[in-house]
């Protein structure tokens, strides 16, 4: 399995019931057409024991950033009826 190099091309830092969570838009150096997506923590729902990793790779940064921006407003959804945070991706 071969290295793959990324580039950053967005972070976002938000602060969510006093939860930290960084995020962050990258594409692969030698790939325009993909884009993925990391978040620093997940959110757990009180009905469901795991936690919940948003499906994170894009044919469109438009469409990278949408479902960051969409996941980061289900994040703070959940934690407001009593959800749990998780750890997610660490850097």
């Amino acid at each position: 399995m071969s290295a793959i190099i990324y580039t950053i091309l967005k972070e976002f830092f938000v602060e969510i019931h006093q939860h930290h969570v960084k995020a962050r838009i990258m594409s692969p150096i030698n790939d325009n057409n993909v884009f993925v997506f990391q978040t620093s923590l997940y959110y757990k729902s009180k009905s469901n024991s795991d936690p919940n990793q948003p499906a994170s790779t894009f044919t469109s940064y438009a469409n990278a950033e949408r479902h960051l921006l969409q996941y980061l407003e289900e994040f703070q959804n959940t934690i407001d009826l009593g959800g749990h945070v998780a750890e997610g991706t660490n850097f």
